[in-house]
Parts: C-alpha cells; structure tokens; sequence
C-alpha cells in the first residue's frame, strides 16, 4: 500500500511539474510562414524550365520530420523535380521545386508542408495573401488526424501561373 501511495505521489508530482509549461510558447511547436513564392523568371514559357521557391519569413520551431508536396492544376504533362526528399528532417531552407509546364494557359500551382511537432501543437487556422498574390494557409491537426503518434502543423501556398508560348 505504501508503495502505492508512493507512486501516485511521484506521478502526481511529475505531471504538475509538467503542466507548468503547457502555454509556454518556448516549448511550443510552429511552422515556418511565408513571404512569397517566387519564380526564377518573369516570363514563364511553355518547355522550358521555372524554378518556384517558396519564401520563409520566419522559420518553424520544435519541428521534425517534414513532408513537402507540390501539385498543379491542371497536371496533365507537368513535369516536377522538388529539391527536399520526402520525410526529411525541418532544416529551415526554402523549399524550391523546377517546374516544366507543358502547355501555355493558366496553371494553379500548390505546395504544402507538413510539418511534426516536436514540442507542443495547440490547433489553429488561419489564412493571409502575400505581397506576391498567393494565398497561404497555416493550420494544425490533433494527433488522429493523420497519426497516432504525432501532431502535424500544416503551410499550404497557392499561386496562379500564366504561362505563354
């Protein structure tokens, strides 16, 4: 019984030690935002390559591994190279990804950054267009929205591209 007693002593003890810090922004994981999505040039032609970058303004705390995604509207034909691997560890460089449109018209081009919180992740959305035009949304999800394990903290930046002949 003594020994009972005593470990819900010290877990009692430990977990209000813990809980001190719960709204402590310096244990509190939060993803990078962004400036801008820029272009390596003005004039982006169909054939020949465009390389997007995707401005931090201020770089993400408390963060593991990242996954990058880039997706364009319409797809058919586009050809992209990312710079970061899949799953790699959050190192604060802007992302870039070459891009090959095939077609001239309008494409919309996406990139989101999930990023797993190494700290603690309180839930929030919210949503800004840049100096550039493109639109940039921030979020975070509990943990059972995409692992059991982990909770994620999202930037997603949306940008037309008029791409002529």
């Amino acid at each position: 019984m003594k020994k009972t007693l005593l470990l819900l002593l010290l877990a009692a003890a430990l977990f209000a030690g813990c809980s001190e810090h719960t709204h402590d922004s310096k244990y509190r994981s939060d993803c990078p935002r962004f400036s801008a999505m820029t272009q390596s040039t003005e004039m982006v032609k169909a054939g020949q390559a465009v390389t997007f970058t995707c401005v931090e303004s201020r770089a993400g705390k408390l963060l593991n591994t990242t996954f990058y995604t880039w997706t364009f509207t319409p797809s058919d034909g586009v050809v992209s190279t990312p710079s970061a691997a899949e799953g790699g560890l959050y190192d604060g460089k802007n992302p870039t990804c070459t891009v090959v449109f095939p077609h001239a018209g309008t494409y919309t081009i996406t990139f989101r950054g999930d990023y797993a919180g190494s700290g603690q992740v309180e839930y929030f959305e919210e949503s800004a267009t840049l100096d550039d035009g493109t639109t940039a949304r921030y979020s975070a999800n509990t943990a059972s929205d995409t692992s059991p394990q982990r909770d994620y903290l999202h930037a997603t930046l949306s940008k037309r591209v008029v791409v002529t002949n």
